[in-house]
């Protein structure tokens, strides 16, 4: 077995690079903003804080809050990247250790083996001991018989057959000598058998012996390597956890300045509410200033409201969309003024009740004449959709007295008072009869 582990592609020292560039570029940038907000601090009303400066005010919140999302979003993706890394790098650990295991199971049994091998060699060193004590002592032995016979048996058979008391004597002396000297010859063949053997094995064990000790030097060497992989793996992955604990810090942080931005922009929005409605409260009464309460136009007509009363203008005496249809166009035969039901309607000008009744699309309405103008022309203003009406026909009113209330009834589309001017029953354009400062009047409206 002769395997290595691959360590997987990251970069701990990038990610960690990348992860302070991040993190100093959200300090700044929560710096800036705390900055921001201590500048941005709602001033009061009287310190000329305007709409205007809300805004823009906003739109700082809304770019910060946008940069704010980028980086959490990159953050988190750096954060999933580490997690990444660190889960990998605890595989490639655990997997270094399976390894490590494995490996020192074989080493195990290689030591088992080498010793085993030790064991016999030892063996067969002992053995080729007491055969060739062995072979020594039935050398001597053989020398002795050689010695023997060489003084006392027959140099030749001739004279064996003669030193022989018969032929039965002569052959069987003579097959005990053979036998002697077969025997001696077996027994020295043997001998050398053996040592040979002894040799052979010595020799086999010998190299399996150096096989196995080289064998488990690589052993040691993968398994140092391994285990050194183990560790490093380890250091990476305590490192990505680290580096991304540290992130997971830098998230919450960055999620709560998110926050706070965003309770800063709902903040704002609220003021910048506030400061409309006052802006619009300051330019009506700016508007109000313009005129004196009760003022009247050249032609002794006043504003049929109270001054206090807010409202605004709808529609003038000019061709509008249909508003009932929303498609088509018409001809608008007064002045519009959208107010809040229940308000009094004031007469224009001093004169008889000659109408209050339900009247066609105008709903419950009520008509004054005032009497001819310098011309001889009958002078009569309409106010219609009222919600109730406060006069009767034939009654005489005074300018400014209340009339009827605003509401929607007949043809409309919200509360308002529909207010006309009519010369001689033909409609004619109310801005030439009220007093200005009002409202903006349009030029040649209509014509």
């Amino acid at each position: 077995m002769n395997r290595r582990t691959n360590p997987i592609h990251i970069s701990p020292r990038t990610v960690l690079r990348r992860a302070v560039c991040l993190t100093l570029c959200l300090l700044l940038a929560c710096g800036m903003f705390l900055f921001a907000l201590q500048q941005s601090e709602p001033l009061p009303v009287e310190a000329a804080r305007t709409s205007k400066n809300v805004d823009d005010d906003i739109v700082e919140c809304e770019a910060l809050l946008s940069r704010l999302q980028s980086d959490l979003k990159s953050l988190n993706a750096q954060i999933s990247e580490l997690d990444g890394a660190s889960n990998a790098a605890l595989e490639q650990a655990q997997l270094a250790a399976g390894q490590v295991t494995v490996l020192s199971a074989q080493i195990e049994l290689n030591e088992s083996l080498l010793q085993s091998c030790e064991m016999k060699i030892g063996t067969a060193q002992a053995e080729r001991v007491l055969v060739e004590s062995d072979y020594e002592y039935y050398q001597d032995v053989l020398a002795e018989v050689i010695r023997y016979v060489d003084e006392h048996a027959p140099v030749s058979d001739f004279e064996l057959l003669f030193t022989s008391a018969s032929l039965s004597d002569y052959l069987n002396r003579r097959d005990d000598l053979d036998s002697v000297m077969e025997c001696i010859d077996d027994l020295r063949l043997s001998m050398q058998q053996s040592l040979l053997r002894l040799d052979e094995l010595e020799a086999e064990y010998t190299e399996a012996e150096e096989k196995y000790e080289k064998y488990l030097a690589q052993l040691d060497e993968q398994k140092a390597e391994l285990e050194k992989s183990k560790v490093e793996f380890e250091r990476l992955a305590a490192e990505a956890g680290q580096q991304q604990s540290e992130l997971s810090g830098e998230y919450a942080s960055l999620n709560k300045t998110i926050q706070e931005t965003q309770a800063k922009i709902e903040s704002l929005k609220k003021e910048r509410a506030t400061l409309i409605a006052l802006e619009e409260e300051q330019r009506r009464k700016e508007e109000a200033q313009k005129y004196k309460p009760g003022t009247v136009s050249d032609l002794g007509f006043a504003w049929p409201l109270q001054p206090n009363v807010t409202y605004r203008i709808t529609s003038y005496f000019s061709t509008r969309t249909n508003p009932i249809t929303g498609y088509g166009t018409e001809f608008h035969e007064g002045l519009d003024i959208a107010c809040a039901k229940g308000t009094q309607i004031l007469a224009a000008k001093a004169g008889v009740v000659t109408k209050s009744a339900k009247y066609g699309g105008y709903g419950n309405c009520v008509i004054i004449y005032h009497g001819k103008d310098s011309r001889g022309r009958s002078v009569t203003t309409l106010y219609g959709h009222a919600s109730e009406l406060k006069c009767v026909e034939g009654q005489q009113v005074e300018q400014g007295q209340c009339i009827s209330l605003v509401g929607s009834t007949g043809r409309s589309t919200g509360n308002h008072l529909h207010f006309s001017v009519l010369l001689d029953g033909e409609y004619v354009d109310p801005d030439d009869y009220l007093p200005n400062g009002y409202y903006i009047k349009m030029a040649n409206a209509g014509y």
